[in-house]
């Protein structure tokens, strides 16, 4: 009993601080933790680099392309609609670089241009008809074909040329007396290109010729077919188009700020792809004195010997200029810039040593080797993302910010959209011709999306085929412009055997496409115009199909489904 009155009162003491020890500490400690773990684990999203908009809560692939998804974890922190962090853990997957640009001196370095071959207009030819008539028979009939002076190309009825032959037949009976009535006749046959010979047969026959032979007049490739058997023309008309391609063009495209290191006679060595890596060195012949003031570039020509006929009208080839800056300017990594098809931007880090990032808008200069010259947007010192740009643009779409996934949903369309506004004029004859071009067009879509190399040709012949068919006379100019571009890539992915050469060929045949079909009103069934902004290297490329469903042809199972539609034409 004693003991309980000494110790009691300190018995009690320790049993009320433990208790309201449990109070205070045990009891609220637990769902504390309970709601961190929830917060951490709301905060974990994996997500597709390649499709930011598909966020799920646990691993897995992505239902659009395939693709493993990564980790994002998403930083609940407030730092403005600009600015936004990432996880160390989140930059290690990525493998995310960034490089301090600044300013260098770039004397000496190269300015590489962008271009194609083209056969040389000064020695391009027009092959017309002689007499008016209505074709019988043409044996040439697609381009590529090479004709010589004096053969044969085709049959044409001319009621002109009966009745000339006819009246020569006459004056024959009578020529004793009126011997310069029967020369006049005659002569009338020599100025419509009847030779003596066949002069000289045709009174030994007495039987004027009904179908009369077409003759070429010039030697050289065809370019261009113009005419189709059963068509009437005048005299005059062409018929065909005809390059000598013993020397051809290499025409580049040049923006004008890079005008000021270029000039004629300043030597130039052009590559590409078909020559296994062998150069041809020439010296640039002409700069085009007037700007193209919606694409701001001009055109740069040199010209090329073609002994062995390499140079195909058509390919794709690079120009190398050696130029020389006597300034230092500020340049960045290419795998720095991203493109929205209407602007360039990088992704700066603000501060080194935190992995803060914010989207910022450039001005491009000249190319310089492996980096681009820029003129706005960025300062010496400035940190820019170099390597897994996408990763962190993705990163910034999850997080609400300003992303290029985002920009390109708000940007009414890339410029390869804006042909798709000219208004054009044709018959109904041409808009129920070109739909069939257009069936073709997608059976070499559907060849592409399956990377069939040779379907994707055989499909372009085809096309090729119907677009022959076609009466330029049935649309105005601003069409037959789209028309020359469709048939010059349709015929060239005819001729490549490399799925990748087909696809950097179909991307401009498709905006062409895209141009001529948008000008059709009452369509039977809707068009739909599709669009994948990672086509061509994040430029971005569209394409025609029959389905709302997307089946890309840039990248074929590699990203089938990857791309949206942009609009429907019905």
């Amino acid at each position: 009993m004693d003991l309980i009155k000494k110790y009691g009162p300190y018995g009690l003491v320790l049993i009320t601080g433990l208790f309201l020890g449990y109070l205070f500490s045990g009891k609220s400690g637990t769902p504390d933790t309970h709601r961190h773990d929830m917060v951490s684990e709301e905060q974990q999203q994996y997500t597709c680099s390649m499709h930011p908009q598909v966020r799920q809560g646990e691993k897995g692939s992505c239902p659009l392309c395939g693709m493993d998804l990564t980790l994002s974890e998403v930083s609940g922190s407030e730092m403005g609609t600009a600015r936004f962090k990432m996880t160390e853990n989140a930059l290690a997957l990525a493998n995310i670089e960034t490089t301090k640009v600044g300013l260098g001196n770039f004397d000496g370095n190269n300015l590489v241009l962008s271009g194609r071959i083209t056969s040389n207009e000064q020695t391009n030819a027009i092959q017309t008809t002689i007499f008016e008539g209505r074709i019988e028979k043409l044996n040439v009939n697609y381009v590529g074909e090479y004709i010589k002076k004096g053969e044969q190309l085709g049959v044409i009825y001319a009621p002109g040329m009966y009745a000339a032959q006819d009246k020569l037949l006459t004056s024959a009976s009578y020529k004793n007396t009126h011997e310069k009535l029967y020369q006049a006749a005659r002569n009338t046959l020599g100025l419509w290109k009847m030779s003596d010979a066949q002069v000289d047969e045709l009174l030994k026959t007495g039987k004027p010729l009904m179908n009369f032979p077409i003759t070429a007049t010039v030697s050289g490739t065809v370019t261009e077919v113009i005419a189709a058997e059963g068509n009437w023309y005048r005299e005059g008309d062409p018929l065909f188009k005809v390059s000598n391609l013993y020397t051809v063009w290499a025409v580049f495209d040049a923006y004008e700020d890079q005008l000021p290191a270029l000039r004629v006679g300043q030597p130039i060595t052009i590559g590409s792809k078909a020559f296994n890596g062998k150069t041809h060195e020439a010296k640039i012949a002409f700069v085009e004195p007037v700007l193209d003031a919606t694409r701001r570039i001009v055109s740069v020509r040199a010209t090329l010997v073609n002994k062995q006929g390499l140079l195909k009208p058509g390919m794709f080839v690079e120009g190398s200029v050696a130029t020389t800056i006597d300034h230092q300017v500020l340049t960045v990594p290419k795998s720095a810039v991203m493109w929205t098809g209407k602007r360039s931007l990088v992704y700066r880090k603000p501060d080194p040593a935190v992995p803060v990032f914010e989207m910022v808008e450039v001005s491009l200069g000249e190319v310089l080797g492996d980096s681009y010259v820029i003129l706005k947007g960025l300062a010496p010192g400035d940190e820019v993302v170099t390597n897994g740009t996408f990763t962190v643009d993705a990163a910034a779409q999850l997080q609400g910010k300003k992303s290029m996934m985002g920009t390109l949903a708000v940007e009414e369309t890339s410029p390869n959209m804006e042909d798709a506004k000219m208004t054009m004029n044709f018959t109904a004859g041409f808009k129920n011709k070109f739909k069939q071009i257009v069936r073709a067009y997608v059976a070499l879509k559907d060849a592409l999306v399956l990377s069939d190399a040779t379907k994707s040709s055989s499909a372009a012949k085809g096309m090729v085929r119907e677009l022959q068919k076609l009466d330029h006379s049935m649309m105005d100019r601003t069409a037959q412009s789209h028309l020359k571009i469709i048939m010059e890539k349709t015929h060239l992915i005819s001729t490549v055997s490399e799925i990748e050469g087909q696809r950097d060929a179909f991307k401009p045949l498709s905006k062409n496409m895209v141009a001529i079909v948008s000008a059709f009103r009452e369509l039977d069934e809707p068009i739909y115009v599709q669009y994948c902004p990672m086509a061509d290297n994040n430029q971005g490329g569209y394409w025609l199909s029959f389905q709302d469903k997307v089946q890309n042809p840039y990248f074929g199972d590699r990203m089938l489904t990857c791309g949206s539609v942009a609009k429907t034409i019905q």
